[in-house]
């Protein structure tokens, strides 16, 4: 008789290609951003543009965004004392030897944030959406451990003011499909009955709540 098994394999035989992780990473924010009606066919489509461009694609320090690149764009924006700034100084100052990011991760956020080529943008939505491409930033608990930081939006304790929170909160969930408005409405109502200081750990907290609410409820 011969058995059909599974051939079993140990640690030492798995070899992981060194660019897997940032590949699925990649196409993984791209299934949620455009949210595919055929998974099949978008993942088709997907990755044969990603073989007739492998150069661009896999080196990722085309478009991958660090948080020291983020905290300079911060600081360098808010030292302008407005919170509109022309996307040609915008652009100007991301590229800018102080700050250092990519070109392609620029157009990558004025994309997301549908911004024309002339004319003013909010520079803190658009350091919210620069946020989609930092490295580490997997999911909206990643985005608001960053948004909390103290060299970003955060007080000196890592918090944020409630209606901030909530506005720049709001900014990130118009980019991120994963949430969804029933989920947010959950979040806010689960904020607003507390202090008016948000940290990191209230967030957490009516995330949850928010997240059971939205479990519960029954389907539409």
């Amino acid at each position: 008789m011969v058995l059909d098994v599974e051939p079993m394999y140990c640690a030492e035989q798995i070899n992981i290609p060194e660019n897997l992780g940032e590949v699925l990473k990649a196409y993984a924010k791209e299934v949620i951003r455009q949210q595919p009606a055929d998974i099949f066919e978008f993942s088709a489509q997907y990755f044969a543009q990603l073989d007739q461009q492998e150069d661009e694609f896999m080196d990722n320090s085309q478009w991958q965004v660090e948080r020291d690149h983020v905290f300079k764009l911060v600081y360098e924006c808010a030292n302008l004392k407005s919170d509109d700034i022309e996307l040609v100084k915008l652009r100007e100052i991301c590229e800018g030897e102080t700050v250092g990011i990519p070109s392609k991760a620029v157009d990558m956020t004025l994309e997301l944030i549908l911004a024309e080529e002339e004319g003013k943008v909010q520079w803190r939505k658009y350091v919210i959406a620069m946020c989609a491409q930092v490295s580490g930033v997997e999911d909206v608990t990643g985005f608001v451990r960053l948004l909390m930081d103290p060299a970003m939006f955060g007080n000196d304790d890592g918090q944020l003011a409630k209606e901030e929170f909530i506005t720049l909160f709001d900014w990130w969930s118009s980019i991120d499909q994963a949430i969804s408005a029933e989920l947010k409405e959950g979040l806010f109502s689960a904020l607003s009955s507390g202090p008016d200081m948000v940290s990191y750990e209230a967030f957490l907290d009516a995330l949850g709540s928010a997240e059971a609410e939205t479990a519960a409820a029954p389907a539409q």
